[in-house]
């Protein structure tokens, strides 16, 4: 193998095992906001927030094992098992490329309803709206006016007894800063790793197209 050959195939399985840690990071990232929406989601009956923390952790696990084969495939150098990285590396690239435009299209419509969503959350079921205080650290809709002069549950203050004076800010900016963040930190992880897959996927095609001629050669 000439050295071309040789930094191709190293640089390719070490491109590999960036992808298999950014597949477990996008799984991660996937699982920490699925965590955090499932009370939003309960509150305001959507699946709508639940759909890119699923798709960023079924993307994932499937970046993670393509890596891995991949990784194989380079070692080993088999033109199969490369040729077959590439296709699927390909596809998920589209898949990825989808989810980023998806989020960055819908992300500000969403978190412009979220006001409306909370307050109408608020008004239907104000002991279920408290599991949203709890998990973002806010009360109310809007702080501690949306009681209108009520008293206030534990779950609006950090300390007891809890007062307006010091309790929490309004839930509605807190959860659309929280979806705003995390629904950009998933698109631009999204998009850093198809950039980086498209490269791995011109080695990898490199490198099958000199393993199928040296095996042809051997076969001269």
């Amino acid at each position: 193998m000439g050295c071309g050959e040789f930094l191709v195939k190293y640089i390719l399985f070490f491109a590999n095992l960036f992808f298999a840690l950014a597949g477990l990071a996008l799984v991660g990232l996937g699982i920490a906001v699925q965590l955090q929406v499932s009370e939003v989601v309960d509150a305001i009956e959507s699946a709508n927030f639940q759909l890119a923390p699923i798709t960023a952790i079924v993307l994932g696990v499937i970046v993670f094992l393509i890596a891995f084969f991949g990784c194989c495939g380079a070692i080993k150098e088999n033109n199969c098992m490369l040729v077959t990285y590439s296709i699927f590396m390909l596809v998920l690239m589209l898949a990825k490329l989808t989810l980023a435009v998806l989020i960055f299209v819908n992300l500000d419509s969403y978190v412009q309803e979220i006001p409306r969503w909370l307050t109408e959350s608020f008004n239907k079921d104000r002991q279920a709206f408290q599991g949203i205080e709890r998990t973002f650290k806010c009360c109310g809709p809007q702080g501690a006016a949306s009681y209108m002069n009520f008293s206030l549950p534990d779950t609006c203050c950090a300390s007891l007894p809890c007062t307006a004076l010091n309790a929490y800010s309004g839930c509605s900016s807190a959860v659309e800063d929280f979806f705003q963040t995390f629904g950009v930190a998933i698109g631009a992880v999204a998009i850093s790793i198809v950039s980086i897959e498209l490269v791995a996927v011109i080695f990898a095609l490199c490198l099958a197209n000199h393993v199928r001629n040296q095996s042809r050669r051997t076969h001269y």
